[in-house]
């Protein structure tokens, strides 16, 4: 599976390449910063979701491109602003100072805003633009707003000093913060490769999981790792205020917790066999992730 995260992350940052190379701006200051943020590495788990998408319904990463960079340049703004002083006020993102650290505030905060409408200027770009690629875009509006990852966000900054914050919030928060990015990643790629409704609200209900273990792995790393690990400031939740699944369950119980969920994802998947063999693997190797 590393491998084959790996073979994504190359396509994709050769897809991205082309697009910032097609929609190059005159202004210089605004697209400098907007390239600092969306070309700064990181895994690109969400283009390869859409490319696995994609192959659940038999289809290529290039079938699907515009969505994987447009999924991706959501995901980059999300992190422009979610890095504001406002915000979670950090100074590192992959190992390199954050965009209002390099750029200035007020520039991170037109980045981020560039960011969001240039991804659907390229998604919905296609001369063949059809009902399904409709359907594919129509999932990541909503799952990026205010009932998906906005929303989580929201919920998220008003866990700040809630000392009564308990597991079904935690878990709100963390399916509508993280996993619904994620969802909209997988689903946009096998919306457009047309994929049924029942598949749909499988691999939706699939994501979910993955989600939640995605955040509390992060959780996890947050307190063991180290800033060179992760090439961000570790530590932050509890510099926030914010609680997070481990100071409920304490990282072994977390770990257990870890267990049961991807379980659950599995069992979502198990019916299709070897059509979701990679998306199995995928969940297996994101809740033992070291960084």
């Amino acid at each position: 599976m590393k491998e084959y995260l790996q073979k994504c992350k190359l396509i994709f940052e050769k897809q991205l390449e082309d697009t910032l190379q097609k929609y190059k701006s005159e202004i210089q200051p605004i697209y400098d910063a907007l390239c600092y943020a969306v070309s700064n590495g990181g895994k690109r788990i969400r283009p390869a979701l859409c490319y696995l998408g994609a192959e659940f319904c038999g289809k290529d990463e290039e079938y699907v491109k515009d969505m994987a960079v447009g999924i991706e340049m959501i995901h980059s703004y999300s992190l422009v602003h979610d890095d504001l002083p406002c915000m979670d006020d950090d100074e590192l993102r992959r190992g390199k100072p954050t965009v209002h650290v390099a750029f200035g505030e007020g520039m991170a905060v037109l980045v981020g805003d560039a960011l969001l409408n240039l991804a659907f200027e390229v998604m919905l770009q296609s001369d063949d633009f059809d009902s399904n690629s409709l359907k594919a875009v129509r999932y990541i509006a909503k799952y990026a707003g205010m009932s998906g990852m906005i929303g989580g966000q929201c919920l998220d900054l008003a866990n700040e000093n809630n000392i009564n914050i308990g597991i079904r919030e935690l878990s709100e928060i963390n399916r509508l913060k993280t996993s619904c990015l994620l969802k909209a990643a997988l689903l946009s790629g096998a919306a457009k490769c047309g994929a049924t409704d029942q598949e749909l609200a499988d691999l939706g209900a699939y994501a979910d999981k993955l989600g939640e273990i995605f955040q509390i792995v992060d959780d996890i790393l947050d307190r063991t790792s180290t800033e060179e690990e992760l090439g961000k400031q570790v530590n932050q939740d509890s510099a926030n205020g914010k609680t997070s699944v481990v100071d409920i369950f304490g990282i072994k119980e977390a770990k257990k917790y870890i267990d049961k969920l991807q379980s659950e994802a599995l069992e979502k998947l198990a019916k299709y066999g070897s059509r979701a063999a990679k998306l199995c693997e995928l969940c297996k190797f994101l809740s033992d992730r070291s960084n």
